[in-house]
């Protein structure tokens, strides 16, 4: 029997499939790397968006003129902007994303940067963080140097907190010195050598002042709620209700603003003869009136104190109280005024919008009572640029000012803005750190000039002298530029 030989086809054929399983194999590899590949660059766009986006937030957020926090659920730092750093300069460097909020309000209080809780640290953290934990309304914050913060907090969907400082020291400011204002005003009503009665509507006495308690000789609680024709004699007591109703009906008035002469009454029934003034206090909840009485004899001194308290409250209510400018809400008011009349007559109006170059570097070097100087003397350089009678130049917030012009056009706004920095130059003020190279300080100015049109506003037309300042100080500083939106063809 002969034996049997191995077929030559068998390794053949495994070699063949060999082949083919590697080629399979090779070719699923391909295919992994490939998707391998494919992710990593999907990852990779996904980075740089991300990269792109938190690019984009944070410019955004430093945009805001408003100081902008957030911290996560756990109560750790994610983000903020450059004005949140600059309320706290000292503590700020110290700051870092994962921080928790509570180490650095202890950092905010160690660099004694919160004037209330010095002395008062722990108690004042922990009233502080009870307050983040569970936001509410606004609230004030005070910062040294009589600085002072609105701070708002909103918690997110997914349990973060957002922050939102907004500085309102002007506005504080501005409220202290009314408080004070009013305080005074009080003192002046309490201490003045006229009588001074205030009524309701109906005629029921709300308050009277110790000159008034003198000179009818009655007792306070005698006055308080009763008719105030109980002062008068006759004829004004007869006649006082019908004139009360005739004025509520529109047809009264004749007091309102005048001083004359009056017949009044003692306590005692003796007759007195004073001088009566009326004036309509009217706001929202109510309508009152306030009477000031006097002796003939007295009449010179009551309106030298009156009209000295109430230039003093208007003063301090449309004056900016560093430069003595107009402030910014009396330029807002003159605006919308002055807006309404161009639409009406077609005058042109013109508005610059000046801001010192690089008044922050100046404050560094020279210090804040030179900065404070320097404001003083450009507010004089502008106050002289602009001094027709219906021309306001006012201050519209830290080195910035608004030179309003009636009836002005583009060229005659030209002529200003060069005026402005003309007199500046010849004040040759000092300004070492001035990338400008001149050293000297100077100013660059936005302006819009037009008629004012319907479908158009008097925010609009700011808007636009602020696009200008904007553009000036991008084109180097020093100098002027026209808004073109509303360039005169």
């Amino acid at each position: 029997m002969t034996p049997a030989v191995p077929s030559a086809d068998l390794p053949a054929s495994l070699a063949w499939w060999l082949v083919l399983a590697l080629l399979l194999a090779l070719g699923w590899l391909a295919h992994g790397w490939r998707r391998a590949r494919d992710a990593q660059r999907q990852c990779e766009a996904l980075a740089r968006t991300a990269r792109a986006e938190r690019a984009e937030l944070i410019e955004g957020i430093e945009t805001l003129s408003e100081a902008y926090s957030m911290f996560d659920a756990d109560d750790r730092l994610l983000i903020y902007n450059q004005a949140f750093a600059r309320l706290y300069p000292a503590s700020a460097p110290h700051w870092r994303p994962g921080m928790r909020y509570e180490d650095l309000l202890r950092g905010i209080i160690a660099a004694g940067e919160v004037t209330p809780a010095i002395g008062q640290e722990e108690a004042w953290l922990a009233e502080r963080m009870q307050m983040h934990r569970a936001p509410g309304e606004p609230w004030l914050q005070e910062l040294p140097g009589n600085r002072w913060v609105r701070i708002y907090e909103r918690q997110t969907a997914s349990g973060g907190t957002i922050g939102i400082r907004a500085d309102v020291t002007e506005l504080v400011r501005t409220q202290q010195a009314l408080q004070t204002s009013q305080a005074q005003l009080r003192a002046i009503i309490s201490t003045a050598g006229v009588a001074i009665v205030t009524t309701d509507a109906e005629g029921r006495m709300r308050s009277a002042n110790p000159a008034a308690l003198r000179l009818f000789g009655y007792e306070l609680d005698e006055m308080l709620g009763q008719d105030v024709a109980m002062l008068m004699d006759e004829p004004e007591r007869s006649t006082h209700g019908h004139y009360l109703l005739r004025f509520r009906q529109g047809q009264g008035g004749q007091l309102m603003g005048r001083a004359r002469e009056f017949n009044a009454l003692h306590k005692s029934g003796r007759p007195l003869t004073v001088q009566l003034s009326v004036s309509e206090v009217r706001s929202e909840a109510e309508q009152l009136f306030v009477a000031v009485i006097s002796d003939l004899t007295e009449r010179k001194r009551f309106e030298i104190e009156l009209q000295h308290a109430n230039e003093q409250l208007l003063r301090l209510s449309t004056t900016d109280a560093l430069t003595e400018l107009a402030n910014r809400r009396l330029l807002m008011q003159r605006l919308e005024d002055e807006w309404r009349r161009g639409l009406r007559t077609g005058a042109p109006l013109s508005l610059l919008l000046v801001d010192v170059d690089y008044f922050k570097l100046y404050n560094d070097h020279y210090g804040h009572q030179a900065g404070d100087d320097a404001l003083v003397a450009v507010a004089s350089v502008l106050r002289n640029s602009a001094n027709r009678p219906a021309d306001l130049v006012a201050r519209y917030g830290g080195e910035e000012f608004v030179l309003l012009l009636a009836q002005t056009d583009t060229e005659g706004a030209r002529a200003v803005a060069t005026r402005c920095r003309e007199l500046l130059a010849g004040l040759a003020l000092a300004h070492e750190l001035s990338p400008l190279g001149g050293g000297l300080l100077t100013l660059s100015i936005g302006m819009v000039s037009g008629v004012p049109y319907r479908g158009s506003s008097a925010s609009q037309w700011l808007a636009q002298a602020d696009l200008a300042l904007y553009q000036a100080k991008s084109q180097g500083r020093d100098r002027a530029v026209v808004a073109p939106v509303f360039s005169e063809a």
